[in-house]
């Protein structure tokens, strides 16, 4: 899995790797999205299954480099699914996780009623 992500040699301490995958629902969200919106979908589970591994005191780490076509054939994936994210997944070395110190206000971050 290392060398199909972009050899992100960290991918190969942690001993499990998720690979969210999905098939192209023929959806076209929001009118514009059209094949693309497999990817909403599997995002949306797989944003919600990190915030999980994290609540549980499990480290895990996006993995959007990556070679479908690679990850695919070692992994025996069917032809009309695709890989959307990876992430390796396991309790971290050394020190717990810390807060951020250093988080911007919510002014800063969110608009009401326009852009």
């Amino acid at each position: 899995m290392v060398a199909a992500c972009g050899d992100q040699r960290f991918i190969a301490e942690a001993p499990l790797i998720i690979v969210a995958c999905g098939y192209n629902i023929h959806y076209n969200r929001g009118g514009y999205m059209g094949d693309m919106s497999v990817l909403v979908d599997v995002s949306i589970a797989f944003t919600h299954l990190i915030l999980a591994a994290r609540a549980e005191g499990l480290g895990t780490c996006w993995i959007g480099s990556f070679d479908n076509e690679e990850v695919k054939k070692m992994l025996e994936i069917p032809d009309d699914v695709n890989v959307v994210a990876a992430a390796p997944l396991g309790y971290p070395e050394g020190e717990e996780f810390a807060e951020p110190s250093q988080r911007k206000s919510l002014t800063e971050i969110v608009s009401t009623g326009r852009f």
